[in-house]
């Protein structure tokens, strides 16, 4: 049955919708292919016609049926036809059985391969009326069937007499000299052909050059939106604004500083993550009066000799570069910044690291210009010594203005109730701004190594297929490059077209951790290695990783991790 459901706010008719019970549910039409409601653009008598059903029945022929629920048929002394309460007409339904089947007998042979020659019929089936009409001129009695015939044989045996009668009508009318009574057409190949051609199956996507640009084109739309958040910081000077990850906090910084600097302010740009600080550098690159960086690089080129005694030494980057970066600029004339821009602040948040930044700030962390944003309560990846925001606030003379974003600006909706279904977020989104894609979030259980590289490569594929770019997707781990799916993937599909972030190639789509590429987002994202899924920290993981993706999820996830992942869902909704 095409389609496999009867839709009765499509088609209201009692008739129609027993007609396609029966032939559903009979067994004798096993292998049988009932095309119901077929539309026909190109129709003899009307602009648009429509069949109510065409049944291709296996070694036998076309039946293109017409089906009348009316409970009183009549034909008038003037010729006239008159069904149930309709106004007379001149064309039976006789006549619109073959106008419909004569456009499908059209359509077949103008589709070439031998369809034109397999036999067809048309007949016209009164659901819920007797007809009986001895020895009619215009039509075959075989080609009625009436609501006695209907409820007391099978339909498939039905259909199949109207089609034997046919066949036995061409095989005694000498102008139909190409039938063969021997033939068994339509055979599966036919069959086959006559569905491609009445009815095909297709599926089209949107260009992806287009998806690409309306994708952009969203983003710089929807972020708009946060403006009204900048004109309530121009009002503060210090500020702190929250949100979950993609409510837009790193454009409002990006914006923020822009301003500040359109001011005539001298601005300093700061991240914890060297992907995020690359990323700052290259969206402010000409605009005098920032200085983007990460906060480990900005230290550094405060003392570019500086270097760890040893390789893995921890110590450096959390205790000894903060200190000599700290008497750099305490031998300066004065703070270097009249603005501080932090944006993942809550990475930041480490006695050293704030002293660093009290000491680049004019006026200093409690009287000077400062604005943070973070998401305080699920990004806090990095070890910051345990101290928190509390940090910060230490640091300030009274409390700033606390401004929250809600909105979800970055990722489609499917993306966006993923996220929040799967975290602990609070608060969570008030919404999402874009519209959706009809895509969802779409999970990959793996049972060992080797089985989720073949699914990873299995989906970069599918995804370069359904048009994104190879530049586009990023697979993210909580593991290390050298342990993760991505850094050990011997499919030579994708083994030489893999590249961690710190080597982008074209044509090869990049892999990294999850911290490395915090604060940053993709329109399609495969998140991998996810063994379990118990611990606080592990769902940190998996809520930033997941929350870096656009336009397109995928998680590729251990069976083992997949209790403790039920819990966490089914506890959120249970919320």
């Amino acid at each position: 049955m095409i389609p496999s459901a009867f839709d009765p706010e499509c088609t209201p008719s009692p008739g129609e919708r027993e007609v396609f019970q029966r032939l559903r549910d009979d067994p004798g039409t096993e292998g049988w292919v009932v095309l119901h409601s077929l539309g026909i653009a190109k129709h003899p008598r009307q602009i648009q016609g429509e069949a109510d059903f065409v049944i291709v029945v296996p070694g036998k022929g076309i039946l293109v049926l017409e089906v009348k629920a009316h409970h009183q048929v009549r034909r008038l002394p003037s010729g006239e036809w008159r069904l149930g309460g309709h106004p007379p007409t001149l064309r039976s339904p006789f006549q619109q059985a073959d106008e419909a089947m004569h456009a499908v007998k059209e359509k077949l042979t103008g589709h070439g391969g031998g369809l034109g020659g397999v036999p067809m019929t048309s007949a016209v089936l009164f659901t819920h009326s007797r007809f009986a009409v001895s020895g009619p001129m215009e039509w075959h009695s075989w080609q009625a069937i009436d609501t006695v015939a209907l409820h007391s044989r099978p339909i498939s045996a039905l259909v199949a007499g109207v089609l034997d009668a046919h066949r036995a009508h061409l095989a005694s009318t000498p102008t139909a000299g190409w039938f063969n009574p021997a033939s068994a057409a339509p055979d599966a190949d036919q069959t086959d052909r006559i569905l491609e051609a009445l009815r095909p199956s297709f599926e089209f996507a949107e260009p992806p050059k287009l998806r690409r640009q309306r994708m952009e084109r969203e983003t710089q739309t929807f972020t708009k939106q946060q403006y009204e958040v900048l004109d309530m910081i121009a009002a503060n000077r210090r500020c702190l604004v929250r949100g979950a990850a993609g409510t837009g906090k790193t454009f409002v910084a990006v914006e923020a500083a822009r301003r500040f600097a359109g001011s005539g302010l001298r601005v300093l740009l700061c991240c914890f993550n060297r992907q995020l600080g690359r990323w700052l550098k290259e969206e402010t690159a000409g605009v005098e009066g920032i200085t983007a960086a990460h906060l480990h690089s900005y230290m550094a080129g405060l003392v570019p000799a500086a270097r760890p005694a040893a390789s893995g030494d921890d110590g450096f980057f959390t205790e000894e570069l903060p200190d000599l970066a700290l008497e750099a600029l305490l031998e300066r004339d004065g703070p270097p910044f009249d603005v501080l821009v932090i944006d993942e602040a809550q990475d930041l948040m480490r006695e050293s690291y704030l002293n660093v930044l009290d000491s680049s700030l004019r006026g200093g962390l409690s009287s000077g210009q400062w604005l943070a944003f973070g998401d305080f309560t699920r990004q806090a990846l990095y070890d910051s010594g345990g101290e928190g925001m509390e940090a910060l606030h230490g640091r300030t003379a009274g409390e700033p203005a606390v401004f929250i974003l809600r909105h979800n600006c970055r990722s489609v909706p499917d993306i966006t109730f993923y996220v929040e279904a799967t975290s602990d977020l609070d608060p969570g989104y008030a919404g999402t701004l874009r519209p959706s894609n009809d895509r969802t979030a779409e999970h990959l259980w793996w049972t060992d190594s080797e089985e989720q590289q073949r699914l990873l490569a299995d989906r970069l594929t599918r995804l370069t297929r359904d048009g994104f770019l190879p530049e586009d997707i990023v697979v993210l781990s909580p593991l290390r490059n050298d342990q993760s799916a991505a850094g050990s993937c011997q499919d030579p599909r994708w083994r030489n077209r893999l590249v961690p972030f710190g080597s982008p190639r074209p044509g090869a789509v990049r892999y990294g951790t999850v911290h490395a590429f915090k604060g940053l987002d993709s329109p399609a994202v495969v998140l991998t290695d996810i063994a379990s899924f118990g611990s606080a920290r592990e769902q940190t993981l998996f809520y930033v990783g997941a929350s870096r993706a656009r336009d397109e999820l995928t998680v590729l996830m251990s069976q083992n991790a997949r209790p403790g992942f039920r819990k966490q869902v089914f506890k959120e909704k249970a919320a």
